[in-house]
């Protein structure tokens, strides 16, 4: 009895555990949230008003929760703090008097556990009027001791009030935190001159803090203190929160990308650094550079393990606008994203009582279902032909109050890559190394004005050891500081003496002779006609070869005082050569003392601008293991799943080519592309140089061929995959 007792026991406690204990995690769900989902959506209010009873009085957890769901959305993220509420039971900061007692936190949190839908909590820092108004010792000061409107010191005590708005909100069940606005403003004076950010940095550096810009030694220590104090504030922040609840995300908006520079305070690379992962916002008609395939290639870059976030709006402009982007346009964006790597967060911003659009989400629910749905053939390991190299010393010195001129060289080589299919990666000067740059048969400088005595010995190294590089502007013609040089730092390498600078007029033009068909030279000639004048619209170097073979010629503008198109005069005389060329160890360097990247953002673009680059990197690197031809409106992203061994090539069409705001953020000449409703059917080329066996499209739509060692295909679709088996 005893033993027939024992045993029943037994196996009630064996029945028991199983019913009570949780099921093993396979290993996928072990992750966290952002190594196992790709698409989200952001809510958050309108305004901010206490005037009236209507202002987020309709917002409820459930709600959003559900439309979230419809959305097919893997993650939430809910503005919780921003510049004047709070929207949960805050005992530090003021709550959103139109909620009375409800909590929205809870409503959200309790409605999403029923799914097991992740909730990130979103907290404003900069313009933090509440906080502003109520601290008048937390206030940034400009350099007259004047209080900056809205701005809040990263050296101040604010920094322990935003702790104690965590600490209230990781007593909910929370994934994680979005922290929002960590630049120092975006227009003059471009940072704190406050007693404390003066009295640290007199202890730091030994002397008193510039009252101004000096471009000289002591604005370089004014630049790397705020540069740090960005940094020390978010890590403190992040270090806080994984003290307190180590498995919680913690990611920080990111500004350390083009059209934002240095006043924003924030290193491309140092500022990736913060966070689980770095977070960045697309707006592609606001910010000024127009593809999210460069902001994903930008944060690519600068994360060391490349976990990135593209954030962009619903909306058409901006996030306050209440249109709705067609269909066919959000796939655009959101597969850009995806193709790149990163994960995509749609920011949908309630109407002003907080209810939801729900068009909105029945669009954004065919998007990310169809992203979903295709999950495997994203994350994988790209196989660039070429890098683009950025320079925070040339957009810091060589940009100085007006980066456009290396920015839009360096948003023109992007563009140009793009355009004509050939894989690209963005690398950064603040972690160069010759181990890095010997993955690319190419490294693409444009108008890379500053190179430092460390950055040009490894380039040395790097073309003697077989690499290539192309150099376009005023490639490595400045100092550290951001002045003219007498003589090019890359002499050396390329064979050919600085003479002097063109600058007074941007209307310089470039021509190739027809006799080039009987030279090396002839490999400039393809699709970029010969024997006429075409104008590149910048400034140029005048080079005098030695070793390097020269080809083409550079030429300057008839000038007439008295003409209204003075600055828009046609060619009139030879002025230097156009294309420098010389072998160097067992590589090459191709440099260019202009900027046809340039041109090809600016007003004055043409198709041979890009052209041109495109016959240099085919003439250095004619057999790459994948070439792809398609229309210049497709993107192309070309990855290796290594596990499967098999090529991913993606394929995204926009119809109608994005362009670049001539000034982010400053009305003048600004054209936005119509609207994307369809993807109208193209025809594209793979040539694939390497063996494979076999290949499909993931959409039945999609039509291929077979022939040799190419593969045609007939694509109708917005996002397509083609899938090559090695």
């Amino acid at each position: 009895m005893d033993k027939l007792f024992t045993m029943q026991f037994l196996l009630f406690i064996i029945l028991l555990g199983v019913s009570v204990m949780p099921v093993e995690k396979s290993f996928a769900e072990e992750k966290p949230w952002y190594e196992r989902f790709l698409v989200g959506i952001e809510v958050g209010p309108t305004g901010a008003n206490d005037k009236d009873d209507i202002y987020m009085s309709r917002a409820n957890g459930k709600d959003i929760v559900q439309n979230a769901l419809k959305a097919n959305a893997q993650y939430l993220v809910i503005f919780m703090k921003d510049q004047n509420f709070a929207y949960y039971n805050s005992h530090v900061a003021r709550k959103c008097p139109q909620l009375k007692e409800r909590d929205l936190l809870k409503e959200v949190i309790d409605e999403a556990k029923k799914y097991g839908l992740p909730v990130l909590a979103y907290v404003q820092v900069q313009y933090d009027t509440s906080s502003w108004l109520a601290h008048p010792e937390w206030r940034m000061k400009d350099w007259d001791g004047k209080d900056l409107p809205g701005r809040l010191c990263y050296n101040s005590g604010y920094i322990e009030f935003i702790k104690s708005i965590l600490e209230e909100l990781m007593q909910y069940d929370i994934a994680g935190f979005h922290i929002d606005m960590l630049d120092w403003g975006f227009f003059p004076p471009y940072g704190c001159w406050c007693e404390k950010c003066r009295e640290k940095f007199k202890k730091e550096y030994g002397k008193d803090m510039p009252r101004r810009i000096n471009w000289d030694e002591d604005w370089e220590k004014v630049l790397e203190f705020r540069y740090n104090s960005d940094q020390r504030f978010c890590q403190e922040l992040q270090n806080f929160v994984k003290s307190k609840r180590p498995e919680l995300s913690v990611d920080f908006n990111y500004h350390g990308y083009p059209p934002f520079s240095w006043w924003e305070g924030q290193r491309p690379v140092g500022k990736a650094k913060d966070g689980d992962f770095v977070t960045a916002e697309g707006l592609p008609f606001t910010f000024g550079q127009t593809n999210p395939s460069f902001l994903s290639l930008f944060m690519k870059g600068a994360r060391p393990d490349g976990r990135t976030q593209g954030v962009t709006s619903v909306g058409v402009y901006d996030y306050h606008d209440f249109t709705v982007r067609p269909t066919a346009e959000l796939k655009w964006e959101v597969f850009t994203y995806l193709a790149h790597g990163a994960l995509c967060t749609i920011v949908d911003k309630a109407y002003y009582d907080g209810s939801l659009n729900p068009l909105t989400y029945a669009r954004l629910g065919e998007v990310f279902g169809e992203a979903i749905a295709k999950k495997e053939y994203f994350g994988h390991k790209p196989i660039p032909e070429v890098a683009i190299y950025f320079s925070l010393r040339t957009r810091d010195w060589f940009g100085r109050e007006n980066p456009l001129p290396y920015f839009s060289a360096v948003w023109g080589a992007h563009k140009a890559l793009k355009e004509a299919h050939i894989p690209m990666s963005i690398i950064m000067d603040e972690d160069i190394s010759l181990e890095k740059l010997s993955q690319f048969p190419i490294v693409y400088l444009p108008n890379t004005a500053i190179l430092t005595d460390k950055e040009i010995d490894i380039f040395k190294e790097y073309v003697k050891n077989g690499g290539n590089l192309i150099a376009t502007g005023f490639t490595a013609c400045y100092d550290e500081y951001g002045n003219p040089l007498d003589k090019c730092r890359l002499e050396e390498i390329l064979g050919a003496k600085l003479v002097s600078f063109f600058t007074s007029h941007n209307d310089n033009y470039l021509r190739l002779p027809n006799a080039l068909e009987n030279t090396e030279g002839k490999f400039l000639l393809q699709n970029v006609g010969a024997d006429w004048f075409i104008l590149t619209y910048g400034p140029v170097a005048i080079f005098q070869p030695k070793e390097a073979r020269a080809y083409g010629e550079l030429l300057t503008a008839y000038r007439s005082q008295d003409n209204p198109w003075m600055n828009h005069m046609s060619a009139e005389k030879v002025v230097g050569p156009a294309v420098l060329v010389r072998d160097f160890g067992q590589g090459k360097i191709v440099y260019l003392p202009f900027s046809p990247d340039s041109a090809f953002v600016g007003n004055y673009r043409m198709p041979e601008h890009r052209n041109l680059l495109i016959n240099i990197i085919r003439y250095l690197n004619p057999h790459p293991p994948i070439i792809i031809d398609a229309p210049p409106n497709i993107e192309s992203v070309v990855t290796k799943d290594e596990k499967n061994n098999r090529l991913i090539v993606h394929f995204i069409c926009f119809c109608g080519a994005p362009t670049v705001a001539a000034v982010p953020f400053v009305e003048g000449k600004r054209t936005l592309p119509s609207l994307m409703e369809t993807c109208n059917p193209y025809k594209a080329e793979i040539t694939i140089n390497l063996p494979f066996s076999s290949t499909f499209a993931l959409s039945p739509s999609t039509i291929l061929e077979k022939e040799g060692n190419k593969i045609k295909a007939q694509i109708n679709d917005v996002h397509e995959v083609v899938v090559i088996q090695l």
